[in-house]
């Protein structure tokens, strides 16, 4: 009996402690899953707080934009009415932000620029980004071209505006205007340069012809000697007078673009050696040294334009002999590369002469220039030989230079390509 009683008591025991572990077990589940909740809530409070204030930033960054930028920026709804306009669209139209908000965007422009706007406007509306130019009307009377960039507003997938940038650009197309007609005038006043060089070289050189041919039937007539050296004098002048002639009418060529070259067979050798021997006589005369040197690896025969490359040699030499005093002038051909179907020859003309400095470098090919106002007084020229030059040498696929020093002499170099006959040697 007392055994009995006490195994009753052992189970309610037993029932008692196991109902007490259960409930702490729930207890503490309990408090597990209230703090994880509180844990999420927080965590979702946090999110949140992030979101909004993510959300803050952009909006203010968005007004920042709008507020501050330097064009006019704006929105329209779907009747193409203003719904919001920064300061610099007050600046732009003219009118007060408050007076924009509700205006029909057309009623700002100027009387026939409608047209193109609308067209621009229902591109936009069916979501196709459009950029235009048109002319703002403002109240005073005044007008301001703007170049206008539109884009759709689009929310949940559907079209409920128009954001638009308008830029001010009246001093800019003011002043490409005002480029282009001073353009057109340096333009005409050119062409009409030219044309006034071209006419009067060509009036020069119909007497000048007839001098030359008397001379020469004069110097053949039975001269003395002291007449003799006159009429010699005077076809030296005469030639010289020519030269100057033929570079106006190049010049005139060159600028209004009609200028050519050709491609013919020719010996460079004779090319060259023919530019020498007309300004030999000169150079005697003054007593300088003129030689010439011709690379033994240059082929026989070439393609090129021999009248051109010998009018370059020649106006080289001119200007050689023209400022070299005493001592010598040397005229050196080379192969500079030989290429599969081409040759490149450089050609050299070195002078013992006055120099220039690097400065008076800078400027050397170009037209109606020299090293300065008193070599033009002390030797004479133009200043379009070796601007000619360079324009030859360029049509002709080549380049043009000069090394020198004050004092030191000079030298005049160009490098062109010339093809090769298919018989050359």
């Amino acid at each position: 009996m007392r055994r009995s009683w006490r195994r009753g008591v052992d189970a309610r025991t037993a029932v008692l402690a196991s109902t007490t572990v259960g409930g702490h077990a729930l207890a503490a589940y309990c408090w597990s899953r209230w703090r994880r909740a509180r844990a999420d809530l927080l965590a979702v409070g946090q999110v949140g707080a992030a979101t909004r204030r993510a959300a803050a930033e952009t909006n203010e960054r968005y007004r920042s934009l709008f507020e501050y930028h330097p064009s006019a920026v704006f929105s329209l709804d779907l009747e193409g009415r203003f719904v919001e306009a920064n300061p610099a669209a007050e600046r732009v139209s003219g009118y007060a932000a408050d007076e924009l908000i509700g205006m029909p965007f057309a009623q700002l422009l100027q009387p026939g620029a409608e047209g193109p706007v609308a067209e621009a406007f229902v591109e936009i509306v069916q979501r196709r980004a459009q950029q235009l130019e048109t002319v703002v009307l403002r109240p005073d009377g005044t007008t301001a071209e703007v170049s206008v960039t539109g884009v759709p507003i689009v929310l949940d997938d559907e079209v409920v505006g128009v954001y638009g940038i308008a830029e001010d650009v009246t001093a800019r197309n003011r002043m490409q205007r005002e480029l282009a007609r001073t353009r057109r005038s340096a333009e005409q006043a050119s062409e009409a340069k030219s044309m006034f060089l071209a006419n009067v070289s060509h009036e020069i050189r119909t007497p000048l012809t007839a001098v030359m041919a008397t001379t020469e039937l004069l110097v053949d007539s039975g001269l003395d000697p002291e007449q003799e050296r006159f009429a010699a004098a005077v076809q030296r002048s005469s030639q010289r007078l020519l030269r100057l002639v033929d570079d106006i009418l190049d010049f005139s060529s060159i600028e209004a673009g009609r200028a050519s070259v050709h491609d013919v067979d020719m010996d460079l050798r004779t090319v060259v050696g023919d530019a020498v021997s007309l300004v030999r006589p000169v150079a005697e005369e003054r007593g300088l040294e003129l030689s010439l040197t011709v690379d033994p690896d240059l082929p026989r025969r070439l393609t090129g334009d021999p009248e051109r490359l010998g009018q370059v040699v020649g106006n080289l030499l001119d200007n050689a002999v023209k400022f070299t005093p005493e001592g010598s002038v040397r005229v050196s051909v080379e192969v500079a590369e030989t290429l599969p179907a081409s040759t490149k020859v450089l050609v050299r003309v070195e002078d013992t002469g006055i120099g220039i400095t690097e400065e008076q470098q800078g400027k050397l090919f170009q037209s109606f220039s020299q090293g300065d106002s008193s070599i033009t007084r002390r030797y004479g020229g133009t200043g379009l030989g070796l601007a000619i030059c360079k324009q030859l040498v360029t049509l002709m696929g080549g380049s043009i230079w000069v090394t020198s020093s004050p004092g030191g002499g000079s030298t005049l170099a160009f490098a062109v390509p010339l093809g090769r006959p298919s018989s050359a040697g």
